[in-house]
């Protein structure tokens, strides 16, 4: 039996989508026909820099990547409506590689990104290298897994900076990461959580639902 692919966890906003022309909020109106100019959304909500580095990394990865939909989007579009979103703005290769269990899990109030995606990994991690693409703003949980070499996410985790995006030099740390071994889920839920007092993750909530 072949190994399972590896993981990309995927945040969109400030990641992909840098809120210029259209964000979060266009894209929803647009799905559901509310907008004027929905296709011209749809081609300009991504970041064409940011989308060229995310298809360096999935090329390298030689269709052995699945993506995992981390961000709030998630709660606004189901899965077929943001297959639509990738396929019209230029992420047919995303689209199609979504994992079968496509994004980390709802919950009731809006918590810490790290424990959302931890609480994925709980449920379906089958021992596969995986990576994190988040922003410093919404994926602030994340922090401590840059510096602290005990944290079951160190060198997992890659932060891009609002309204920059994801660059080509974040290309080769998700790489690393995607070639990683396994490592032990038992670990996960123990220390992941162990973030900076206050740091709660989507904060920017309070600008648009959109923007994480």
């Amino acid at each position: 039996m072949s190994n399972p692919d590896a993981i990309l966890f995927l945040d969109i906003d400030d990641v992909l989508c840098l809120n210029r022309s259209y964000g979060g909020f266009d894209v929803i109106d647009a799905v559901h026909q509310r907008h004027d100019v929905p296709e011209k959304v749809f081609a300009e909500v991504f970041d064409k820099a940011a989308c060229a580095a995310l298809e360096t990394v999935h090329q390298a990865m030689e269709g052995r990547l699945r993506y995992v939909v981390s961000s709030t989007w998630r709660e606004h579009l189901d899965r077929e409506q943001l297959v639509q979103v990738f396929l019209k703005g230029g992420l047919g290769f995303v689209a199609s590689a979504l994992h079968d269990a496509w994004c980390t899990p709802h919950q009731s109030h809006r918590g810490l990104r790290v424990d959302e995606i931890a609480a994925w990994l709980d449920r379906f991690y089958q021992g596969q290298p995986f990576a994190i693409v988040d922003d410093v703003y919404s994926g602030s949980s994340l922090e401590p897994a840059l510096a602290n070499q005990s944290h079951p996410f160190h060198h997992r985790v890659v932060l891009c900076e609002e309204g920059i995006g994801l660059l080509h030099e974040h290309v080769q740390p998700l790489l690393q990461a995607l070639s990683q071994p396994i490592i032990d889920i038992n670990s996960i839920n123990s220390s992941a959580h162990e973030v900076q007092p206050g740091a709660l993750d989507d904060q920017g909530a309070q600008r648009t639902e959109g923007e994480q």
